[in-house]
């Protein structure tokens, strides 16, 4: 009977600790999932203000060569344009990307609420992206 006991105490302890393992590895995949999406984010607004800054540079060297007013307002609207498609683009490549099972834990859908995402967690990622490597 002693032994009875012991063997279940035991499988329970194992059972116990496969499960807390369990919980502890769905919690860090859940933590890395949200870290990659904050970069990702992240890193697609710096691609905007990278854009903005090469279309500022780029009509500043048109109104320096003598375009006309004409071909500076067609390339601005053409910038604009290339815009939107680079934002619903990577929107939709960022939510390709996850399997339907992690599907349910982005949390934007369209550009709008991808900066209120960042927006959202703007701390977490002034604390990573000024983190030194030092730690």
């Amino acid at each position: 009977m002693e032994w009875i006991v012991f063997t279940l105490t035991f499988i329970l302890g194992y059972l116990t600790c496969k499960v807390l393992y369990f919980l502890k590895a769905a919690r860090l995949s859940f933590h890395l999932i949200r870290a990659s999406q904050l970069i990702s984010v992240a890193l697609l607004t710096k691609s905007m203000e990278d854009l903005y800054y090469a279309k500022v540079y780029r009509m500043e060297k048109m109104v320096e060569s003598g375009e006309s007013d004409h071909n500076i307002t067609a390339f601005s609207y053409r910038m604009e344009e290339e815009v939107v498609y680079f934002k619903e683009k990577s929107i939709r490549s960022l939510r390709a990307l996850h399997p339907e099972f992690f599907a349910s834990l982005l949390e934007f859908d369209d550009w709008k609420s991808a900066m209120k995402f960042l927006e959202s967690h703007k701390e977490l990622m002034a604390t990573f992206l000024t983190r030194s490597t030092d730690d």
